[in-house]
């Protein structure tokens, strides 16, 4: 037992801050940053405010500061454990918002199901959390998906539209909404290439729905490369663990895993252009393990 006052603590010190949560949430989310790829990670936070926090943040030993150039002086930052627990809380925090706040705090999640009977089993799962808009058709769910839904799980079965091609017309709209498909079908190596951030398997527990559909929440935080890497991620491992390590044999799931490994490529260079010191580490890097092989 600790005689700390809960309410005068360091972590509620840190935690009510207004870019602090931020720096965690990016640092999660991304890993190693620097200081310029955190500034455009938050957008909007100087130079002086986010230096600040960043030294509040150290002095608690949430984040770790590596200089990884002495000329000019570039840093990289990374979460501690201790700061990894600390963006834990502001997690559970957001769920506490998502299952206590009523009105514009309280998500809108569409569920889709032409099962009247599940519909309303998903419904009494989901409805304290979450304001639920149902639909029991393809048509009725694209209709429904406008600004107000935060996020969907749609069955891919659907009558009129089926579950894909709502997810296809979503995928192709201008306003982005984290969609999961769910289905009682054999998996397929093809499901890789799905318009949908997460798949799911009927039949399906209380549990797992409400994990899948407080992570599709967290896609909306992302950067929409960021989603789109962790969404192809997601069908890779999803299909992987359904059908077996085989299937990476096929040539749907050969062609989405390279794809992925291209586009995670391309994301590292440009970030290596953002910042070319990121560079001259490597090759340095390179130099060394040259150096020790030879010496070897």
């Amino acid at each position: 037992m600790t005689d700390t006052d809960g309410t005068d603590s360091a972590a509620r010190s840190l935690l009510g801050a207004k870019w602090k949560p931020r720096i965690l949430a990016a640092l999660a989310q991304n890993g190693r940053l620097g200081f310029g790829d955190l500034q455009r990670e938050l957008g909007g936070i100087s130079n002086k405010v986010l230096s600040n926090d960043l030294e509040d943040l150290l002095e608690y030993d949430t984040v770790t500061r590596d200089v990884v150039q002495e000329q000019p002086v570039r840093v990289e930052y990374e979460l501690t454990a201790a700061g990894s627990d600390l963006y834990d809380i502001v997690e559970r925090m957001a769920d506490w918002d998502a299952q206590y706040v009523t009105g514009a705090g309280r998500p809108t999640l569409l569920i889709a199901e032409d099962d009247v009977r599940q519909i309303e089993l998903y419904s009494l799962w989901l409805s304290a959390t979450y304001d639920v808009v149902t639909a029991t058709d393809g048509r009725e769910a694209l209709d429904a998906l406008d600004a107000s839904i935060d996020a969907a799980v749609l069955d891919r079965k659907l009558p009129v539209l089926h579950g894909d091609e709502v997810a296809d017309a979503v995928r192709g709209g201008g306003e982005y909404v984290p969609v999961a498909l769910l289905s009682s079908e054999q998996v397929r190596p093809t499901d890789v290439s799905l318009s949908a951030d997460l798949l799911l398997s009927k039949p399906i527990g209380r549990t797992m729905l409400e994990n899948a559909v407080a992570e599709l929440l967290r896609f909306e935080s992302l950067s929409p490369a960021a989603r789109d890497v962790r969404g192809r991620r997601h069908r890779l491992a999803f299909v992987r663990d359904q059908l077996g390590a085989t299937v990476e044999e096929t040539g749907p799931f050969a062609d989405a895993a390279e794809e992925l490994a291209r586009i995670e490529a391309e994301r590292s260079v440009a970030l290596r252009e953002r910042e070319p010191w990121r560079r001259l580490v490597d090759e340095s890097g390179d130099a060394l393990t040259e150096d020790a092989d030879a010496g070897g």
